[in-house]
């Protein structure tokens, strides 16, 4: 019984070891099925999140584009860079023109416009003319990078001056070269969007009782020829101007050795950035995904030449001499004396008294164009010889 007992014993418990290796086998089966489930309910979760991301995204940029194509006339520079960078992958910005690499306030632009309108991968370019003989100097260069906005810094517009050549005067002003630029850029990168960009007010008009720029004059012609022209203008000037009156400052404050102020860097970042984001420009002259962008033509009218300026002169000036000697000549008639007048006839003299008459009239004839002094004098002198032939005459008569 002992041996039986042992042996039912031995084979119970190898059935329980072996139900509970199985049990244990199941559940690790039953945890990996279950683990695998899971994995792939995340995968699944994660590729519909990342699908609806981009399908988000993708209706946010038709939308965007289809927009921005039916106002293309009426857009800001902040709109167009995220219209080509919707439609290129990225965008290129490039200041050029009569302003210094890297200044402060423009490179702080470029760093808040990245930040602020979701372009991460915004390339930036400066070419400085300052130091160049004319604007289009490094024109090629800018080619080369054919970026899709240009800032044209403009030089300080001068307007209506004289320029004296081996000719002579010729009128003409600066206003004519900047335009002129403004089209050489715009042949030469016809998908780029070219603005003008005004430079600060640089110094106060002394003659004005407040405080009002020296150049104001020659940033309103300026305007004036781009408006002609259709041409995009941001008018940095004239909003700095607003910031000086509007804190009652003068334009000497917005420097610092001849440069601008740390809070001036900071008023015109803030400037630009601002023209940048809601000022209204045509773009229809610059890239388009599906086209070609609308053509610039700009006829530039001549300057004044030689001639017209030369016939001005020819015909002012001969009319005032001949009135200054119509002038002289009348004195002159003026002061024509008048002959003397005749002796009484006497029977033995007549013929000496009508010598003497005619001598006097032929002497003060010939004095009519010296001065009236000498004219009276020699009159005086004429009539004298016939006072005396009087008193002959007279003394002779009893005889």
């Amino acid at each position: 019984m002992k041996k039986k007992d042992t042996f039912i014993v031995i084979i119970l418990g190898i059935i329980t070891i072996a139900v509970i290796g199985f049990g244990f086998r199941y559940r690790q089966n039953k945890q990996a099925e279950l683990m695998g489930t899971n994995s792939h309910s995340e995968i699944n979760q994660s590729d519909n999140f990342d699908t609806r991301k981009n399908e988000q995204t993708e209706k946010k940029r038709a939308n965007f584009l289809s927009a921005f194509d039916e106002n293309r006339e009426s857009n800001t520079v902040g709109d167009f860079l995220q219209y080509v960078n919707y439609a290129k992958g990225n965008s290129k910005i490039a200041f050029y023109g009569e302003a210094a690499d890297q200044e402060t306030w423009t490179v702080n632009t470029v760093h808040q416009l990245k930040n602020e309108n979701g372009l991460p991968e915004l390339e930036t370019h400066y070419l400085s003319t300052l130091d160049s003989e004319v604007l289009t100097e490094r024109l090629s260069e800018l080619t080369e990078i054919n970026p899709d906005v240009v800032f044209f810094h403009t030089p300080m517009p001068l307007y209506n001056y004289i320029s004296w050549t081996e000719d002579g005067p010729v009128e003409k002003d600066n206003i004519t070269d900047i335009i002129s630029t403004y089209a050489e850029i715009k042949h030469a990168l016809p998908n780029s969007l070219v603005v003008l960009v005004t430079p600060f007010p640089q110094a106060a008009d002394p003659e004005s009782e407040e405080e009002e720029s020296w150049h104001q004059v020659d940033i309103d012609a300026l305007l004036v020829r781009a408006e002609e022209y259709a041409i995009p203008v941001f008018n940095l000037h004239n909003e700095m101007m607003e910031y000086v009156t509007l804190n009652e400052m003068a334009i000497a404050d917005l420097y610092e050795n001849e440069e601008l102020a740390d809070v001036s860097q900071e008023v015109a970042k803030d400037i630009f950035l601002n023209v940048i984001k809601t000022t209204k420009v045509d773009t229809s002259t610059a890239f388009i995904i599906d086209g070609e962008p609308k053509k610039v033509e700009i006829e530039i009218e001549s300057e004044s030449s030689l001639e017209s300026v030369e016939e001005v002169i020819e015909e002012s000036e001969p009319v005032e001499i001949e009135e200054e000697w119509s002038e002289e000549e009348t004195e002159v008639e003026v002061w024509v004396p008048t002959p003397a007048p005749p002796a009484p006839p006497s029977e033995n003299t007549g013929g000496a008294t009508e010598s003497s008459t005619i001598s006097s009239s032929s002497e003060s004839t010939s004095s009519a164009s010296s001065s009236s002094s000498a004219v009276s004098s020699e009159n005086v002198q004429s009539t004298e010889p016939v006072d005396e032939v009087e008193s002959s005459s007279i003394n002779e008569a009893p005889e």
